[in-house]
This record gives C-alpha cells, sequence and structure tokens, in this order.
C-alpha cells in the first residue's frame, strides 16, 4: 500500500496504478486476508467491477482508466469553459481562450462558426456537470454481469 495513514477507523492508503483508494479496518496482520464489503443495491455490478479492479492492483496486474484520454480533455474544456465564462469572458473571448486565437474568426462569420457552437455546448454541458450531473461519473464505468 502506498502513503499508509493511520487513522481512528482504520489503515487509508492507495494501491496500483491507477491509484485506488483503500481503507483497511481494524488492524489487520501482514499476512492476512482481505475481505470487501458490498452492498447489495442498484450499484452491485460497479462495485464489483471495482472490486475486481482492487484485487489487479494487489496482484501487481496493471488496470484501466475509467475515462479515456478524449474524455479527460472534454471535461477540462468543459471547466475551463465554465471558469472563464465565471470570470466573467464573452463567449468569443473563451473560444479563443480554448481553442486559440487562430481559429475564432473575426467579424459576422463568429455568429455561424463551428467553434461559437462547440464553445456553447461546452458551456451547457458544464453547466449540467456543475448542477449536478457529475454524479453520472461516479457510477460511469465497468461493471461485472450478473
Amino acid at each position: 500500500m502506498n502513503s499508509p495513514r493511520q487513522a481512528s477507523d482504520g489503515l487509508h492508503g492507495v494501491v496500483g496504478t491507477p491509484l485506488l483508494p483503500v481503507w483497511l479496518l481494524g488492524d489487520p496482520p501482514p499476512a492476512a486476508p482481505l475481505g470487501v464489503l458490498i452492498p447489495l443495491d442498484d450499484l452491485t455490478p460497479r462495485r464489483m467491477a471495482a472490486a475486481l479492479r482492487l484485487w489487479h492492483a494487489l496482484h501487481g496486474r496493471p488496470g484501466r482508466e475509467r475515462i479515456t484520454r478524449d474524455q479527460r480533455r472534454q471535461l477540462i474544456l468543459r471547466l475551463r469553459a465554465l471558469d472563464g465564462h465565471a470570470d466573467g469572458a464573452a463567449l468569443r473571448d473563451l473560444a479563443r481562450g480554448l481553442f486559440g486565437a487562430d481559429h475564432v474568426p473575426d467579424g459576422p462569420a463568429w455568429k455561424t462558426h463551428d467553434l461559437r457552437s462547440r464553445t456553447l455546448r461546452l458551456l451547457a454541458t458544464a453547466r449540467a456537470l456543475r448542477d449536478g450531473g457529475y454524479r453520472e461519473l461516479l457510477t460511469a464505468g465497468p461493471s461485472v454481469r450478473l
């Protein structure tokens, strides 16, 4: 376990690549087998997949990222758009900051340009995430078929 930290409720740390958080209740002996407590609810298949990822991490098997590089890039763009908008940036200035000033046209061509539509979509999806849609990210990912 990397970065172990003892707390009043047990040992906390991370394992594997990508890093998975681990919480060990109490103070188990080093060679003791570990167990996973999985509630039987709507998220059981996803929790089982997470338990399988943990098992792979504990056995030194490489894991996969839960989101792709493109999804990560889109999330970053959405956050940047939302931050710029919150700071009072105009839509065209947002597009220049996100995609580069060379790609954003001046004048009337802006009204029908692809990057204007893309910037508006980024803002709309960023607002949806901010307003509670981020919860879907927490349940996204692989699940085990039951």
